[in-house]
């Protein structure tokens, strides 16, 4: 039966006995209004996409008024006369991936590529993002406002340098989105969206660290030599006598300094830059190496085991912590500083930029330069006495001279 769907149709419409009883709409086609017996009136838009017939449900009265009804009806006749389906649609939508999904993406295919990040730090970055843009909210409607909001607020509670590290996070899962997974016919967000972290303004960030004087660094490892764990011990020390990054040390292999006597050759897969760096042992350097290689286990290919991938030591903090406490530093002094320190010595004590570069395994000499900068006290009191000493022909205190080595 055709008729004008109007609310005087629908509030008028007969309750049928049993069942339901449909009313089509003589304008537009598909338009349909259902009455059921037991009183409840909805509204249907029927269509065919592809010879095949569907159903889409409008919503029922009188949430819905027949109005209403009618223009929703009027916008999916439009939609499907222009080829569309309005009902493959809706279950798009439906199935969109959501922020959870992204996560679990990024947890599945990005995470394991990750060298040096703690599951346990993953968890808590990938849970503030879920927390903030909420875990249900489709990946393809997140845009620059959300990010930008969930960086400033997460600056607000936990601090600038915080909300960079999660919100360089995130850019890193929505540009995951940009790319249909194998077996998808596209992505997870449209290119044209692009990715909304990107033009978000990161926070200033203090350079950290600090630099670890000749007299600390002696007291480090006068430390480190009464350490009862040698294994974490001697690591720390090979960081410190070759200003290598903590976990170079830790992968270390024999094989590494078997292929040239006297070098450290780190392998691509175990530098930072990716790509092969050969650096020269000094003579403390070589003695440690030598020591560790006089007693190894036969047939052994770690420097230095433990539990860690590959039967690597896992482990530095607790050796670090008990350095920390018996060298006195201060709390917040940091393993990695060590590295720093080597920097600003070498350059201290007149290496170029381009020396200290190949020591550290830098690839540019914007990265060395960072690392320069933080030239410690006394190199810099040393030139500022040797200038004023050509300006007033006064001689420089001794006293002021750096000298590098371990405390008398």
């Amino acid at each position: 039966m055709t008729t004008k769907i109007s609310e005087t149709t629908v509030k008028s419409a007969v309750l049928p006995a049993t069942g339901s009883t449909s009313l089509w709409d003589e304008e537009i086609t598909g338009f349909g209004f259902r009455v059921h017996g037991k009183g409840t009136k909805s509204f249907f838009f029927d269509y065919r996409h592809n010879g095949q017939g569907k159903r889409l449900s409008i919503g029922k009265h009188p949430a819905w008024t027949a109005t209403q009804a009618r223009a929703r009806a009027a916008e999916l006749r439009r939609l499907v006369d222009a080829g569309g389906d309005p009902q493959g649609e809706k279950r798009e939508r439906r199935d969109e991936p959501t922020i959870k999904d992204l996560v679990e993406r990024y947890r599945r295919d990005h995470l394991p590529t990750l060298r040096n990040v703690r599951p346990q730090e993953a968890d808590r970055v990938l849970g503030e993002i879920e927390r903030v843009l909420g875990k249900d909210v489709k990946v393809a409607s997140v845009h620059y406002g959300d990010l930008e909001a969930m960086h400033k607020q997460i600056t607000r509670d936990r601090g600038p340098v915080r909300a960079n590290r999660i919100l360089a996070c995130a850019s890193v899962m929505f540009n995951m989105a940009l790319r249909p997974l194998p077996g998808e016919d596209k992505p997870w967000r449209n290119a044209v969206d692009g990715n909304p972290a990107r033009g978000i303004k990161k926070n200033h960030e203090e350079p950290a660290g600090r630099l670890y004087s000749p007299t600390e660094m002696a007291a480090i490892a006068d430390a480190l030599a009464t350490y009862r764990g040698r294994i974490a011990a001697d690591c720390i020390t090979l960081v410190m006598l070759t200003g290598s990054r903590p976990c170079e040390a830790q992968r270390a292999l024999w094989s590494e300094f078997e292929e040239k006597r006297g070098f450290w050759c780190k392998p691509s897969s175990h530098t930072k830059q990716k790509r092969k760096s050969q650096i020269p042992l000094s003579p403390p350097a070589r003695q440690l190496v030598e020591r560790l290689w006089a007693k190894r286990d036969p047939g052994a290919t770690v420097v230095f085991p433990g539990r860690g991938p590959g039967g690597t030591i896992n482990v530095l903090q607790h050796c670090w912590r008990y350095v920390r406490e018996r060298a006195e530093l201060p709390p917040g002094a940091r393993l990695y500083d060590t590295r720093h320190s080597f920097a600003s010595i070498a350059a201290g004590g007149g290496a170029s930029l381009l020396i200290i570069g190949r020591l550290l395994g830098h690839t540019t000499a914007k990265t060395t330069l960072r690392y320069a900068a933080h030239l410690s006290d006394d190199p810099l009191q040393a030139v500022t006495n040797m200038v004023a000493g050509k300006i007033t022909g006064d001689i420089p205190d001794s006293d002021n001279v750096v000298s590098i080595g371990r405390r008398p």
